[in-house]
């Protein structure tokens, strides 16, 4: 069956966990503290069946301090749904969230403008052109916007329509030739072991085969596969994927770590990569300049040594990490910078196991 992984991003509280509950009949909030807070914290997910195929939701969290786990959620998306309250429009986290959707490539994109139930229509008319206007400058200006609330039921209908669509639209992406498992959950379940959890890319995984674990560079046999509860043989790639692992402890496993199938993603210290430049401003970069590089499901601090800009206006450089990551050409990386914090752009990797530059 054909899927499609589509992230839901925003600033916080304009409603995206309340518009997949409405979608799906999935509450994506499911720790304690998240109840309490009234807020995501980490990623959530939930899933719709179509006639056409199922589309796999990820809500992430839409607070400033919790982009880390955003992007980490983001990452193997192909998709993204753009939540706007109707009653504030556009917010700080708004932009920034679409800044990270365009440096991780992903294709297609719908806003939906929730909470319209709370507003007359004049001024539901007023907030629409507000927020066609802001997104005028981004790389949503033609993305359709649907009116919708989760209350009421308004707008749901479509917004169902336009989701089912992107399952049978084809995907450019790059991906690896084999498995690749950016991990962004692990933890211990009782009678099982370990398991580990994340958005598959590459190629399949299959229930009984062996796979590398990136760090530690150890061997494990994958003990069973499972996605949206159930229990599978096979997992293909762009689906989200929880997978049962033996001969290794979750202590060994650590944040940033990728599982995968073959090919040579052995840990790197450096990488060549082409800078995409953010939707907002000019590319400020600086030579030896230290940034916080969220690539997967990783975050690591590089050194950037810039090589040169050509005609086109193509930033080529070398980030030189702290530690090592693990990574693969083609793949896409968020830039921020590490004080004050913020987004900056994007990064593709273009050769994940490159040879260190000699000083300028």
């Amino acid at each position: 069956m054909k899927t499609c992984c589509v992230v839901v991003i925003g600033h916080v509280d304009h409603g995206k966990t309340a518009i997949v509950r409405a979608l799906t009949g999935t509450d994506t909030d499911r720790l304690p503290e998240e109840k309490k807070r009234g807020l995501s914290i980490v990623p959530g997910y939930a899933h719709a069946v179509y006639p056409s195929g199922i589309v796999d939701f990820i809500d992430v969290p839409g607070h400033e301090d919790f982009i880390q786990a955003m992007v980490s959620g983001a990452n193997g998306a192909r998709a993204a749904l753009l939540v706007i309250s109707a009653t504030e429009g556009i917010r700080a986290q708004t932009l920034e969230h679409l800044e990270i959707a365009a440096a991780l490539g992903l294709e297609k994109a719908i806003v939906a403008v929730t909470k319209v139930d709370l507003l007359t229509r004049e001024e539901r008319e007023h907030r629409m052109a507000e927020i066609r206007h802001a997104l005028s400058d981004t790389d949503l200006e033609d993305a359709e916007m649907i009116a919708c609330s989760a209350l009421t039921g308004e707008g749901l209908e479509r917004l169902h329509s336009r989701l089912e669509a992107f399952i049978t639209q084809p995907s450019h992406r790059a991906g690896p030739p084999h498995a690749f498992l950016p991990i962004d959950r692990v933890f211990n379940l009782a009678g099982r072991g370990t398991i580990v959890t994340g958005t598959l890319r590459g190629g399949a995984l299959a229930s009984g085969a062996q796979a590398r674990l990136m760090p530690p560079g150890v061997t494990v046999t994958l003990r069973g596969l499972h996605t949206r509860g159930e229990e599978r043989e096979i997992v293909q790639a762009g689906e989200r994927i929880a997978v049962n692992l033996r001969n290794i402890a979750v202590a060994q496993i650590t944040r940033g770590a990728v599982l995968c199938s073959g090919g040579d993603h052995g840990p790197s210290h450096c990488m060549d990569v082409a800078f995409t430049r953010p939707s907002r401003g000019a590319c400020t970069l600086k030579h030896n300049e230290q940034l916080r590089v969220l690539i997967g499901t990783a975050s690591a601090v590089a050194q950037v040594r810039l090589f040169r800009t050509d005609a086109g206006g193509a930033t080529y450089a070398q980030l030189r990490f702290q530690k090592p990551v693990v990574g693969f050409a083609g793949q896409r990386a968020v830039l921020r910078r590490l004080s004050p914090q913020q987004t900056i752009g994007g990064a593709i990797v273009l050769d994940p196991q490159a040879t260190p530059a000699r000083p300028n």
